[in-house]
């Protein structure tokens, strides 16, 4: 166990050492790249703390990144300065997610699935019909990034800060009580019912929570871009911050991550060359949950744990004398 906790917090040490190192050893072509699979993983990290704590499977949180998005574009167009572009796209993401919670708080299983791509639907229509305000189809544009972050490795240290901060807030979510009964809730919620638990205020508050990492996404998204369009809302999206879920792994804390890593890296590399890149995704989907049900990370964990085994371990030497030796 030791040397397993060792490892995995060598690991760590290691990935996060090249990740802050990065803006020094590549281009801004990859470093453009690198801050898109980060956004996409906080993203995929607010469908994760539904999914893997709460049982509850979302396929309308791009509604909620689309929200803050907007409302981060609309302040970035009137020239606010950087805290209140930074306040409106909250006021979106608290409003929306309340409202996310509302509808859904009630409902479980596919029922909150349906619901959720319901609302997300919803956002979807909004920003495309109400072209007034969002632009319809043509989006926004002429939206800069503050001063202060506008070189692109400020950006991705922005960004790769954020993520540390979403996957900390994960962390401490889950292993606190509030975790500890919205996993009662997953397991068996009659039965947290029954022992006096208000089980619609858990998930409201779960709801919310995810909604606000959501929406932090969404704002970093429309930086990262710098213009905003109905698509960031779009079913697509939703599916596939899902899908980085389930290709990592369920309920893990470095799931999103590397769920986000392949979907991302899988995009660019095969969307120049196959019209259809989508399909050889949904084949590595299908594989993954026949194979790999526990996803990347899960495999990474048995591969890792299976090399350790294979160390030997070092058996202390029994002093000369001692009554454990043998006559």
């Amino acid at each position: 166990m030791n040397r397993t906790r060792t490892a995995k917090f060598a690991a760590l040490g290691a990935l996060l050492a090249l990740a802050f190192a990065l803006p020094y050893m590549v281009g801004e072509y990859y470093i453009s790249l690198a801050s898109m699979v980060v956004i996409s993983a906080i993203l995929a990290s607010s469908i994760n703390m539904l999914a893997g704590d709460a049982g509850l499977v979302s396929l309308g949180h791009a509604g909620i990144a689309a929200a803050s998005g907007y409302g981060l574009a609309w302040a970035s167009r009137q020239d606010y300065d950087l805290w209140v572009q930074l306040a409106v796209a909250a006021a979106m993401t608290l409003l929306v997610s309340a409202l996310f919670g509302l509808v859904s708080m009630r409902t479980r299983g596919v029922f909150f699935l349906m619901v959720t791509l319901a609302a997300g639907m919803i956002c979807y229509g909004i920003a495309y019909r109400w072209s007034d305000v969002t632009g319809g189809d043509n989006g926004l544009t002429g939206i800069r990034r503050p001063e202060i972050i506008a070189p692109y490795w400020n950006f991705y240290f922005l960004v790769l800060g954020a993520l540390v901060v979403v996957t900390v807030l994960v962390l401490i979510v889950s292993r606190s009580p509030f975790g500890l009964v919205l996993r009662g809730i997953r397991d068996s919620e009659s039965r947290m019912r029954s022992v006096g638990y208000n089980i619609t205020a858990y998930k409201f508050a779960a709801m919310m929570l995810s909604g606000t990492v959501a929406g932090a996404a969404g704002a970093v998204f429309v930086w990262h871009a710098e213009f905003v369009s109905p698509a960031i809302g779009d079913f697509n999206s939703s599916a596939l911050a899902l899908i980085m879920v389930v290709l990592g792994g369920i309920g893990t804390v470095s799931g999103p991550i590397l769920g986000a890593t392949t979907v991302v890296l899988i995009e660019q590399a095969l969307s120049t060359y196959v019209d259809r890149w989508m399909t050889v995704l949904g084949v590595l989907l299908i594989a993954s949950v026949l194979f790999a049900p526990q996803g990347l990370a899960g495999g990474i964990r048995q591969a890792a744990a299976g090399a350790l085994e294979r160390v030997p371990r070092k058996v202390p030497a029994v002093p000369q004398g001692s009554a454990y030796q043998r006559e």
